[in-house]
């Protein structure tokens, strides 16, 4: 078994959201209960705390969109193994129906689309590591699967 996505996987899902909205939610909730009354121009009070709340809220969108849906994988000669850090599954390579791979920021991003419906959606995606085509190109077999089943 050889572990195609990033190294970053975890860090990105669960260390980084977890420190940011600690930090900068608990930053927050202190500037709504903290007298402002020294703020200078051109701000007042109550737009220092409502930048402070649409910061927060405006990480949080770009969170849920950009890192939530990432997973870990895993593949093997037989099956992919992904896992959501919580839960995980095993997929044969028949379930899969397209495989798509674009660059975003630092990372290669990879959309794995199923047939069906599968435990965590119609589609997977996840940040590929050296690994990913490294591991392909070492097993032909499963590049030639994944090519009959579109």
């Amino acid at each position: 078994m050889q572990v195609v996505s990033s190294r970053w996987s975890l860090a990105l899902k669960l260390l980084l959201p977890t420190f940011w909205f600690c930090f900068f939610g608990g930053a927050t909730v202190a500037l709504f209960f903290m007298p402002l009354e020294a703020i200078q121009e051109p701000f007042t009070p109550m737009s220092a705390r409502l930048i402070m709340l649409s910061f927060l809220l405006s990480s949080a969108a770009i969170y849920y969109m950009v890192f939530l849906p990432i997973k870990w994988v895993a593949m093997d000669t037989e099956k992919m193994y992904v896992s959501n850090f919580f839960k995980s599954y095993q997929y044969s390579y028949d379930s899969i129906k397209l495989v798509e791979e674009t660059k975003f920021l630092f990372w290669n991003r990879v959309r794995i689309h199923f047939h069906e419906p599968a435990v965590f959606g119609d589609s997977i995606t996840f940040y590929s590591s050296y690994f990913w085509h490294y591991y392909l190109q070492k097993n032909p077999k499963i590049i030639e699967q994944l090519l009959t089943n579109n």
